[in-house]
């Protein structure tokens, strides 16, 4: 009964732990962000100290993502039992916590649990956690009676594939875009459909409730999504990639006045305009939401292409697309 009892808690934990990691892996960047926030709170309720964390906010995602995906492997493979069952209570330990906090004083409402894949209430995230508190505990008392795997360096191999793997998927995701899009604007979304609620359940909430865009004098979001535009998405003038502008300016010329080009930012316009100014950026532009745009593209500055209000494209800074490789994606 005890062995069955085991190898249940293991499966059980070491396959959340692998599928909560990868879902993170496959987007650093918005593993980042949520910390980031987690770290903003923190410094107002607890010590300042959580702000000098945020620089930091990237690797601690690389960090505790790939730890996640490594640890559930080896807890499967029952590799170094000891060593792993430690790591995953430290682990519990930290995002029971975040998870509570959380929950209790409604300050983070999304824990980022499962990335944008999944969406749990803060307390369904800590109840989540509890659980496997609770299994994780008892693997830890029951480690030495667990059968080892008599599978030479099998194991080692293993563990250290699973964390190579982690890592080229972090590093391409955060020079490129994730692999795979689980937000609410991922390419082929139609904004303006997904700003209406279903036809046949006019009580759901719709898919997209914060698109917005606007200029100093008149609102543009509905403008927007008119004809083709190609949106420069710069999320913030001081940490955006600057060589990045050389490769979108000679697309905008190439571009012509096929595509209607602007920018969007969530900067304010006078930080945005010794920006437009120091790189010879020719487009007008616009105003957003820092976490709009932060959910539109994991890169700043980055590309989206709509036409009729319909996502087309998307591109990170370091795959600028030429003016050819850009119109093809319109119809």
């Amino acid at each position: 009964m005890m062995k069955a009892l085991n190898s249940i808690a293991r499966i059980l934990v070491g396959g959340l732990f692998i599928f909560s990691g990868l879902i993170k892996v496959n987007d650093p960047v918005g593993t980042q962000i949520k910390l980031e926030e987690y770290f903003s709170v923190f410094a107002i309720d607890i010590a300042p100290f959580f702000e000098a964390l945020k620089p930091l906010s990237l690797f601690l995602s690389m960090l505790l993502s790939t730890l996640e995906v490594v640890l559930g492997i080896a807890l499967l493979l029952k590799y170094r039992e000891r060593l792993v069952t430690i790591s995953l209570l430290v682990m519990i330990v930290f995002f029971t916590f975040l998870t509570f906090y959380s929950a209790y004083f409604n300050k983070v409402t999304d824990c980022g649990c499962f990335g944008d894949a999944i969406k749990l209430t803060p307390w369904e995230s800590f109840t989540k956690d509890i659980i496997l508190l609770v299994l994780i505990v008892f693997l830890f008392i029951n480690r030495k009676k667990n059968e080892l795997l008599n599978a030479g360096n099998f194991r080692a191999i293993a563990v250290a594939v699973a964390l190579a793997f982690c890592l080229f998927i972090e590093v391409w995701s955060i020079n490129h875009l994730p692999s795979i899009d689980f937000r609410a604007y991922k390419i082929g979304t139609d904004i303006p459909t997904d700003m209406l609620p279903p036809a046949d359940d006019p009580g759901t909430v719709p898919k997209i409730t914060n698109y917005s865009i606007w200029g100093d004098e008149s609102d543009y979001t509905m403008e927007s999504l008119k004809g083709k535009k190609l949106l420069i998405v710069v999320h913030e003038t001081e940490s955006t990639d600057l060589d990045a502008y050389t490769m979108i300016n000679s697309l905008v010329s190439a571009l012509g006045n096929q595509v209607e080009v602007s920018a969007v930012t969530a900067s304010s316009g006078a930080q945005f305009e010794a920006l437009r100014h120091s790189v010879q950026l020719p487009v007008p532009y616009y105003y957003s939401d820092k976490t709009l745009l932060k959910t539109m593209i994991r890169s700043n500055p980055g590309l989206v292409l709509l036409q009729d209000g319909e996502i087309m494209n998307k591109w990170h800074y370091n795959d600028v697309p030429g003016a050819g490789e850009l119109l093809s994606n319109l119809k």
